[in-house]
């Protein structure tokens, strides 16, 4: 694999709400909204118009990413590789609750030291997400294809970019990507570079988004 097109997903309902933990949610709350069709759309005629191509397109299981990864490939579902390292962050027993349920002193080292944020038991934390988002990233210089589609979410994408050290820990949640951001991967000497990106931000730079 020489080349990773990273891509979040179109825009879901709670996204549209926001102020909740959408995490893992796969519920027709986590849908795409009709806005977020036509971003996926978008998204594959932006595509298109840069010369983007890819052989394979991986996904992460839950349904909001794997809508986008169909509608910006325009390839069948059964086509699209499914891999959970790819899912959002697990908030556990948090997940469709508003940000205030959260104890503030967590909710604090969430956003404000994420390297150290360990939030209990059925939660993931900080150091796990980037763990396992670390592990498909190495694993993909292993893959014979010369590219691929990555289609996941705003927490997985950010896990990413803090393993190729364009962004800390202490700014974690508070760094933009939005609803079919999209991330230009390239392998140089055998590490992944950042070689390009959008830049379609968030509503709120500050919010915490998924």
């Amino acid at each position: 694999m020489h080349r990773l097109y990273f891509l979040r997903h179109g825009e879901t309902n709670i996204n549209v709400e926001g102020g909740r933990f959408q995490g893992q949610i796969d519920t027709p709350e986590a849908d795409l909204t009709e806005n977020g069709i036509e971003q996926a759309r978008q998204a594959r005629r932006e595509f298109a118009r840069l010369g983007f191509s890819y052989e394979l397109v991986y996904s992460s299981p839950l349904n909001r990413a794997v809508r986008t990864a169909v509608l910006v490939s325009g390839r069948p579902q059964g086509e699209i590789i499914l891999d959970s390292r790819l899912l959002e962050m697990n908030f556990g027993p948090l997940e469709g609750m508003t940000w205030d349920h959260m104890e503030p002193s967590k909710y604090r080292a969430m956003m404000e030291d994420f390297g150290n944020y360990y939030p209990g038991p059925g939660m993931e934390s900080g150091v796990q997400l980037l763990a396992r988002v670390s592990s498909f990233l190495e694993d993909m210089k292993q893959q014979s294809a010369e590219s691929a589609l990555v289609s996941t979410h705003g927490g997985t994408i950010r896990a990413m970019l803090t393993h190729l050290h364009q962004i800390d820990y202490r700014r974690f949640w508070k760094n933009p990507v939005g609803n079919c951001a999209w991330f230009e991967l390239t392998l140089v000497d055998g590490k992944w570079v950042l070689t390009g990106q959008d830049t379609k931000k968030e509503r709120d730079p500050e919010a915490l988004e998924s």
